[in-house]
């Protein structure tokens, strides 16, 4: 039987695979839209006049709703030649250091959003483009993600032994 953690991890992990699996369809989307829509406009036929905005606005979602997939992964940014000279207990524990400071960030972050995500809200502001998405509704989606990236720092403390196993074995396989 499961742990109450690990049902919640389950499910979070089917969420953080959905946004990869819709942006990775929207990445697709564009690389067939983009040539469609430079045919259409070279040819005379017309455009996709909401295009681009419609690109820029999926790809700020995409970028912050991918992040906690991108990081459940390991396949972020790290420097990790520090964990792999230190005694495996150490790397452990500065791993989880490191996971509890990211989870802080982003919670800090995560509250800058909900507050900036109100004060739009009240405001009513809208940008300066022809495709218009409430302003509140973009900083809803900086503040969801970086919920999300501080659950996924706090599921990798939990999971700091698996990971550092696991790098300290693609370090070997590399030769390093």
């Amino acid at each position: 039987m499961r742990s109450a953690i690990e049902s919640f991890e389950a499910g979070f992990n089917r969420l953080t695979h959905f946004f990869a699996a819709l942006v990775a369809i929207s990445i697709g989307l564009f690389a067939v839209l983009i040539p469609l829509n430079l045919l259409l406009i070279k040819t005379g036929v017309g455009n996709f006049a909401w295009l681009y905005e419609s690109v820029e606005y999926t790809l700020f979602s995409g970028v912050f709703l991918g992040a906690p997939w991108v990081l459940q992964q390991g396949a972020h940014v790290k420097v990790d030649i520090v964990t792999q000279s230190l005694p495996a207990t150490v790397a452990v524990r500065l791993e989880r250091l490191m996971d509890g400071f990211g989870a802080v960030l982003c919670l800090v972050l995560c509250s800058y959003g909900v507050r900036s995500a109100w004060q739009e809200f009240v405001e009513d502001t809208l940008p300066d483009k022809d495709l218009r998405i409430d302003t509140w509704i973009m900083m809803s989606v900086f503040a969801f993600a970086f919920l999300m990236l501080a659950v996924e720092f706090l599921l990798r403390m939990r999971r700091a032994k698996v990971i550092v196993a696991k790098e300290e074995t693609a370090a070997s396989e590399a030769g390093l």
